[in-house]
Formats: C-alpha cells, structure tokens, sequence
C-alpha cells in the first residue's frame, strides 16, 4: 500500500504550486517579448520581483485561507475554486508590489501571467486526480477506518464512501457499543447493511486499533447518551496516535445544518436552519438590491401618482409605517401606501368579533376601515409598493415569509417561530397560494416553513413571476 502523510503531501504541493505560478509568470514575460506582445520592453529585474512576489504571496495566501487541507473526498470543483482565489490574490498582491518597487511591466503581463497560471494550475490538479484515482482503483493511498457507532450517521457515511471508490477510504469494521436504547431513539439501527457488530465496552475498541491497521477513528455515536465512552474513545485514539473524526451533527436533528466556525482562534461547531448556500444567499441578495433599485425607478410615475390620489381621497398621511418583526425577530418600520381612514388602528379591538382568521393575525376581507382607494390598491397590491424601500436597505426582501405585527408574530406557537431564520419579504407562497383562499394560520406558517426548507434563488424566481401574475388578475384583500 502507498501511504502518504497527508500534511507532509500538502506542504510539497503548495511548494510545487507556488513554483509553478512563479515559472508561469516569467513564462508570460519571455514569450510576450518574443512574439512582440508589449507596447514596450519589460526589464528582467520587474519580472523577477513580480514572480518571487507571486511565490511569496501563494505560499503564505495558501496557509492564511486553508487551501491545501485534504480533498480526498471532496469534487474537484471545490478545490479549483479554493485555488482561484488564492491564485487571484496573490497575482494581485504581486502586481502591486512591482508596479511600487520596480515599474516597467505592461499592464497585459499581469492578465496574461493569471490567465497561464490558472491553465497551469487546473492542468496540474486534474492530472494529478486522474493518476491518485487509477491509484485508489488498484488498491493503492488509501486510508482505513474504524466507524464506532451502528446508527443513521454511520449508514449514511458509509454509503457515501462504498458509492464513491475514488475517495480511497476503506471501512475496516463499524462496531457499536451495547446497552444505548436505540429503539427508543430517533436512530435507526443499520447492522444487517453494514455488518457492524457491537463490542462490549472502550477496551474491545482499544483491542481492535492495537491489533489492525487504522489510521482514522471515525465516531457516529449520540453525544448526550455517550459522552463518557466517546471521551474515552478520545483518549484511547489519542495515546496510540491516532486521529479521530467526529461529525458535527452529532446531536442528532434532519432539520439543522452544521458548520465549524472560528471565535479568534476557539473553533466552534454551528447548529443552524434555513438555507446554507451561501453562493445562493449573496445571489438572492444581488436580486433585491438590483430589484427594489430598477423597480423605485420605473415606478416613480405612478408612486407620485398614488402618492397624490392616496392625500386627496382621504384625510391623513400618504404613507402607513408600522412596527414589523423581520430576521430572528429585529424590529423595523415597513412602509406602506395608506389604505385604511386615519386612526385605523385604534378601531381594531371593536371589530374583533370580525376577524376572518384564526391564530394570532387579523383579517376581515369586508373591513369598514379601508377606504375607496385603499381597496383598489390592495386589490391589486399597490399598497405594498413601497416596501421596496424596505428591500434595499435591507430589512426585507422580495421574497420571504410576510412580516407581521409585534403582537401577532409574539402570539405564535412556538414552532412558528423558524419563520423568522430568513428575512421577511413583500412576497411569499402565502401570497400566491393562500391569501385568496383564507387559509388558516397554521397552513399559513406552515406554507412559510416549507419556503424556508425547500428554499433557491429559483424557487424565489418563480414566486416573483406568480406574484406578477396575481397582481394582474387583482385577487388581492
């Protein structure tokens, strides 16, 4: 078997990698001056500073963003990325630097130098994958592990290892350990899959690692139930020099994600909800900024014109600003078209008996309050125009769970309450589907949740597009 220390491994190839970028960028150089491709002739003395910085800045930017971990098991697009953007700043931080020390590059080296090193760089990574592959399929660099801990975890661990040869991780054994109650736990016990067997305590796991090949530890087993074995797990792995992999779901929980954080130099395992695609997330956000922002534009016509019909009609101000709760419960002014006579508000407790929704919300599709206009505008959503201030500020977006009233989002039911993980929007499935239809509170949050789980930039896409198609029809309050 050819076993290679991982970290030792990781720090030749960040050297080999640094060289590289350095060798290209003088490469760029010498053939742009053999094929006449600069406006004038670069001295060797800015092209030296400018590849020994590009060295210089790769290897240190390679440590600083964690670039050369282990990417066994993850797709090489994740790793291309990782290196693109250590690639982009150090090329950036060299070019800087010899436009200060040594002026005289054109400004098409420093393109031309990233545009080679990136070819190099992905040439590189995908000859060195296709030959660790061939490798891993004839039994070779692979890593054996011991799973302790018989239960979803596991299964779902070890499937994605069986389903992907490639990764190079054989599964030596999954063991358990008795006496854990797993019928009367949320885990589903996988032994007849997977073969695992349960040892009777610390020391048979201690007995298997002295006597095999391992070289990882790999522990599934609940923490809450197993904190003292798993710290003697911890303690038998750590004396025979053996690393430990423990996966940060380790509460147990389908509706959570996990991620590891930094707090300086304290790592901190994350438990959250709600959409974890960040790539995704600042997308959605480019959507609302770019959104609300054309949007005040072409309709500053017919803001002014509502604007102007909304004070002659009725006595009080233009606008209707109200106290929202929005993203994990942050409080702010969302703007509306007044639709209501002035001093609605102060009527709300007469007309209670009224209310055509159950919960904690307060609808009455007839309400004596609004005026002759204000039912043209919510009929069509024109009242809510305005929120689009709210968007591009950022206390809302154009999509997300609607917010509501202090008194009304505090009276929910608890689990009601992971609709406020993502920020409030003018428009949501609620609107779509379920606002013509006086669908009860509860279908209501549940709507918003099933957002918030099945959430994209697509789905986001598409519920703009039905809203622009239920403001058309007019099936507004």
């Amino acid at each position: 078997m050819l076993y290679h220390n991982v970290r030792v491994m990781a720090h030749y190839l960040r050297i080999v990698d640094a060289v590289t970028v350095g060798a290209v960028s003088a490469a760029t150089w010498w053939l742009g001056t053999r094929v006449g491709a600069w406006p004038w002739q670069p001295t060797w003395e800015a092209m030296i500073v400018f590849s020994s910085l590009a060295v210089l800045a790769f290897m240190a930017l390679g440590v600083r963003l964690r670039t050369y971990q282990a990417w066994r098991t993850q797709h090489i697009l994740q790793e291309l990325m990782a290196l693109g953007e250590v690639l982009a700043y150090s090329v950036g931080i060299a070019a800087v630097g010899a436009q200060i020390l040594t002026p005289g590059l054109p400004g098409g080296v420093y393109l031309a130098a990233i545009a080679g090193d990136a070819a190099a760089l992905l040439g590189l990574r995908v000859g060195m994958r296709v030959l660790i592959r061939r490798l891993r399929r004839r039994g070779e660099d692979y890593r054996v592990w011991l799973v302790v801990g018989d239960n979803a975890r596991s299964a779902r661990l070890v499937k994605e290892i069986l389903d992907h040869p490639h990764y190079g991780i054989h599964i030596d054994e999954v063991v358990d350990l008795p006496d854990r109650n797993v019928a009367s736990s949320k885990e589903v016990p996988t032994r007849a899959t997977l073969g695992g067997r349960v040892v009777p305590d610390v020391e048979a796991i201690r007995a298997i690692v002295a006597s095999r090949v391992i070289d990882e530890v790999v522990v599934t087993l609940p923490l809450r139930s197993c904190y003292d074995a798993v710290g003697r797990i911890l303690e038998v792995c750590r004396e025979a020099g053996i690393s430990v992999k423990l996966p940060p779901d380790t509460f147990a929980d389908s509706e959570s994600h996990s991620a590891i954080s930094l707090v300086g130099g304290i790592p901190l395992v994350t438990r959250f909800t709600g959409p974890s695609n960040h790539a995704q997330l600042a997308a959605k956000r480019l959507i609302d900024v770019v959104g609300a922002g054309i949007g005040l534009l072409l309709l500053l016509p017919l803001l002014g014109a509502i604007a102007a019909a909304v004070k002659l009609t009725s006595r009080g101000p233009v606008f209707f600003r109200q106290t929202r709760v929005g993203l994990h419960g942050r409080r702010f002014q969302m703007v509306k078209f007044r639709s209501m006579i002035e001093g609605a508000a102060g009527l709300r407790e007469t007309l209670a008996s009224h209310n055509e929704t159950d919960g904690t919300a307060f609808k009455i599709k007839a309400d004596p309050r609004i005026t002759g206009l204000g039912r043209v505008l919510r009929r069509f959503y024109l009242d809510e125009i305005p929120q689009l201030w709210n968007v591009l500020v950022g206390d809302m977006s154009l999509v997300g769970p609607r917010p509501l009233p202090p008194l009304e989002a505090e009276g929910k039911e608890w689990w009601q309450r992971r609709r406020l993980s993502v920020p409030a929007g003018i428009t949501c499935s609620f609107q779509i589907k379920g606002h013509h239809q006086r669908l009860p509170f509860r279908e209501w949050m549940r709507l918003d949740l099933a957002y918030i789980d099945n959430w994209s930039v697509g789905l986001d896409l598409r519920l703009l597009a039905r809203t622009f198609t239920t403001v058309v029809r007019g099936t507004g309050w």
